[in-house]
């Protein structure tokens, strides 16, 4: 006779495991599309960020090891000098001459300290030189380290400093910190106006001003530099920044589209208001308009950021005359065509230009997502 218990719960764990299969069907059948999104986004950002890894990783590599291995995005570990005047008793011939390669590496480091890094090694490295196994390369190095001659350690930093103390290149930062704190705040304030003014304000050639920007927005770039450099040029203006940052600004005027937008999404009853407390557009339109319109100030703010801070024509054609006043991304340039194979240092004037700007992007990314419609009474 069968067991009425054990099928009374043969028969509900069978229940059960029929409902989870369903609803297991039914959430695959509704998040199928989903996962399969959501894969190809993490698959396309994971191959979008290797060459940044790649660029980081070679920056903090020694010049043997950026050269022969370009295809590891990650720098391996090495072995600097740790005690020079360190006793080398006992040590056999591969060992004493990785010590004294070591050693005059350093001295020459130490007569032109601006032209060569640290020497370091790697395993990989001795097992070349020396002609031995990597595993007995790395016994005898890993012997060095237990008697405190060498220090192991992976990032190699001097690349950065040689770059910053040889080619100028805190100037080359400073003036492109100049430059787009300039271009930030024009395009801001301009766009702003010319925004605010094309939304709210009625005025003679409005539909004109309107055509003109138009027009612009959609003429090829290349078809303005000639015309554009001709007049900055008769002007004098090639000589400094100042010419630099007009043009950059006007560059990105196209954003009072975005301006516009959004202020047409502001509730009037609030600029009535002010206006019969006695404000005048100007006053409305800083005291009153411009405060509720943070979010999108933000995003054009980080977009005029982005343009002047990673432009390489113009600041090309504005220092043709001046080299010393070139930004980054043209010192970079010239950088990379003055030093073939240096990719340690190349990729560190790289990075020099770059991580700020992704920097700034991460800190305001929070405010650039927010929503750009923003109610008057909540803000």
């Amino acid at each position: 006779m069968p067991d009425p218990v054990r099928s009374s719960a043969f028969r509900r764990s069978s229940v059960r495991s029929s409902a989870f299969r369903r609803s297991a069907l039914t959430w695959l059948r509704y998040r199928a599309w989903t996962l399969i999104v959501h894969v190809v986004l993490i698959a396309f950002g994971v191959a979008n960020l290797y060459p940044f890894i790649w660029m980081l990783g070679t920056s903090f590599k020694a010049e043997e090891e950026a050269s022969t291995q370009r295809q590891t995005p990650l720098p391996q570990v090495k072995y600097r000098l740790a005690a020079p005047g360190g006793a080398a008793a006992g040590l056999n011939a591969r060992q004493t001459s990785m010590l004294q390669s070591l050693r005059d590496e350093n001295a020459r480091r130490a007569e032109s300290r601006a032209a060569f890094p640290e020497d370091r090694w790697t395993a990989d490295a001795y097992a070349r030189k020396f002609h031995v196994e990597p595993s007995v390369a790395q016994a005898e190095i890993d012997e060095l380290v237990g008697r405190g001659l060498l220090v192991a350690g992976r990032l190699q930093s001097e690349n950065y400093w040689i770059v910053l103390k040889n080619e100028n290149f805190i100037l080359h930062f400073l003036t492109t910190l100049v430059v787009t704190i300039a271009v930030v705040v024009l395009t801001v304030l301009s766009s702003s106006m010319l925004g605010y003014a094309l939304a709210r304000l009625r005025f003679p050639g409005k539909m004109l001003v309107l055509a003109l920007m138009l027009a612009g927005a959609v003429a090829p770039r290349e078809a303005v530099i000639i015309p554009i450099f001709r007049l900055l040029k008769s002007l004098g203006a090639l000589n400094g920044i100042w010419g630099m940052v007009l043009w950059l600004t006007g560059v990105g005027i196209g954003n009072a589209f975005l301006m516009a937008g959004f202020f047409l999404t502001l509730p009037k009853e609030v600029e009535e208001a002010a206006a019969v407390d006695g404000a005048g557009p100007f006053r409305t339109f800083f005291d009153v308009a411009l405060p509720m319109a943070r979010p999108i100030v933000t995003t054009v703010g980080l977009f005029a950021f982005l343009n002047a801070w990673n432009n390489f024509l113009i600041p090309l054609l504005c220092t043709v005359s001046r080299p010393s006043m070139q930004p980054l991304a043209v010192a970079v340039y010239n950088f990379q065509r003055g030093h073939p194979g240096k990719w340690q240092e190349i990729n560190a004037a790289a990075a020099i230009m770059i991580v700020p700007a992704i920097a700034l992007f991460l800190i305001l990314q929070r405010h650039i997502v927010k929503g750009v419609a923003v109610g008057a009474i909540k803000g």
